[in-house]
């Protein structure tokens, strides 16, 4: 072999295959996306129930709309509530599943994450960059969960 075919095999041996770089860019995508795609907090949010109760006082709620697919549901929660919150309130079928950044929704109606497909949620139309067990509902908010492909 010459030295110029020499190094070319040499350069084509460092770079990894269209296929493999394009994976490896699909997972680094999938990771970056892993907080806002259904992650919810792993530890319960204190239920606005619970605080209630410890208080004696009545405290405040909000009404969300939740639209799961074609579904709409109105819901009604106590102030200080999550997107989780009103996930479980509004007593559509779920799982969830914890992992590194807190629960996150595996299944909702029976249709589970799989492959490069999951369950994202957002709040007016968009996206927050926080798991849906943090992030705090408003009244008149509308919550939405789309099952996405990536």
């Amino acid at each position: 072999m010459n030295r110029k075919t020499t190094q070319d095999l040499a350069a084509h041996r460092r770079t990894p295959p269209l296929r493999g770089r394009v994976a490896a860019l699909l997972a680094a995508a999938l990771i970056a996306a892993a907080p806002t795609l259904g992650a919810c907090s792993a530890a319960p949010s204190a239920s606005a129930e619970g605080q209630q109760q410890a208080s004696g006082q009545q405290q405040a709620s909000v009404s969300v709309t939740q639209r799961v697919g074609d579904g709409e549901k109105a819901v009604e929660v106590p102030d200080g509530s999550t997107v989780l919150d009103v996930l479980k309130a509004s007593g559509v079928e779920f799982e969830s599943s914890d992992g590194s950044y807190g629960a996150y929704v595996t299944s909702i109606d029976g249709k589970a994450a799989e492959g490069n497909s999951g369950w994202t949620y957002s709040v007016n139309g968009e996206q927050p960059t926080v798991g849906c067990g943090e992030y705090e509902v408003a009244d008149g908010d509308v919550v939405t969960w789309e099952y996405v492909s990536f």
